[in-house]
């Protein structure tokens, strides 16, 4: 890392270091059951000391990016993985198609939710806001078993979806990789595809409303409780039915 590179992290490890509370970091860990160290720092404080060591330590070529997400990453500290995933996501205009490898590199190392979904939720899309060709990307990420890997690829079309033209170019690839994992049966996938259904249906529930029903008898709950948000009263009702006339003893 060049000087400015590494005075960055140097500012970011020592304010995670300095803000961190035990006693949040001890609610923290028990709550996403993870085996990272955790210094107890909250997502807005973290955002805060990013943000300030930018300032301080002038922009980050592309190279910069990397390495200083690498050195964030590194250790097995939380809070710093989660910095790490805030700086690309405020510098995700540096980054290239091939730098989903980066990502996928980090998403597979997250083993949790809370930065899964930054690294995919956000980061991943916008840069398929950027760079359409790395749809391919996602959605063999989408295809995979393993279950983080495939909630990354769900969540990969978060952003784009909410974008018009995003939504014109990814709604029928997004509605392709979904149907079959409408059947998983693990609650993160779930909710996964309920969550990007939910911020869809937002600008566009006649869409979302006429894909879900002639599934939601296919559909989980967790799923459809999240679809049917903003779709209006009549038509929510309208995909509860088709649930509740599913298969019986689903969750």
């Amino acid at each position: 890392m060049d000087e400015a590179t590494t005075r960055l992290v140097a500012a970011v490890t020592t304010g995670l270091r300095a803000a961190g509370d035990p006693e949040t970091a001890e609610g923290a860990k028990r709550y996403l059951k993870t085996d990272l160290t955790h210094y107890g720092v909250r997502l807005p404080v973290i955002r805060k000391l990013v943000a300030d060591a930018l300032r301080a330590h002038g922009p980050l070529a592309r190279a910069g990016l990397v390495a200083a997400t690498r050195a964030l990453w590194h250790p097995e500290v939380h809070e710093s993985r989660i910095a790490a995933s805030v700086l690309l996501e405020r510098r995700f205009t540096l980054l290239r198609a091939e730098d989903t490898a980066l990502l996928e590199e980090l998403l597979r190392d997250s083993r949790t939710w809370a930065l899964v979904d930054l690294l995919a939720g956000s980061v991943a899309g916008r840069l398929l806001l950027r760079e359409p060709t790395v749809v391919g990307v996602y959605q063999g990420w989408a295809a995979e078993e393993e279950q983080w890997i495939r909630r990354s690829g769900v969540l990969a079309f978060l952003v784009p979806l909410h974008d018009e033209t995003g939504f014109d170019a990814h709604w029928p690839v997004f509605t392709a990789l979904a149907d079959p994992l409408l059947a998983d049966h693990r609650f993160f996938v779930r909710k996964a595809l309920g969550w990007v259904l939910r911020q869809t249906g937002r600008k566009h529930p006649a869409e979302v409303y006429d894909w879900l029903l002639p599934r939601a008898g296919r559909s989980s709950g967790v799923t459809v409780r999240e679809a049917v948000r903003y779709l209006g009263d009549a038509r929510s009702e309208s995909v509860a039915a088709a649930y509740r006339g599913g298969a019986p003893g689903r969750r």
